[in-house]
């Protein structure tokens, strides 16, 4: 037969474990937000690369190569437009 003693240890056991699982839950959650801000945080120290700058090209009617539209050199073919 179960007496009163045994029905209060048996709500105590039930007791400590809920409140042991919510405990544990609630710190895999805290262990869980705090990898996610440490890698949050270094991602943010890392250097990021340098931007690159974008220029048009534009192709030489005499050799067919494309060369910058705004630094165009001479290519050492004799009937070059740009220059020496």
């Amino acid at each position: 037969m179960l007496s009163f003693t045994k029905l209060l240890v048996l709500a105590i056991i039930v007791a400590v474990v809920w409140y042991g699982f919510k405990y544990s839950t609630r710190l895999a959650a805290i262990r869980r937000n705090l990898r996610e801000e440490i890698v949050r945080r270094q991602a943010e120290a890392r250097p990021r690369p340098p931007a690159r700058s974008v220029e048009d090209l534009i192709k030489c009617p005499k050799c067919g190569a494309f060369v910058s539209a705004t630094s165009a050199t001479n290519c050492g073919k004799p009937e070059c437009p740009w220059g020496n």
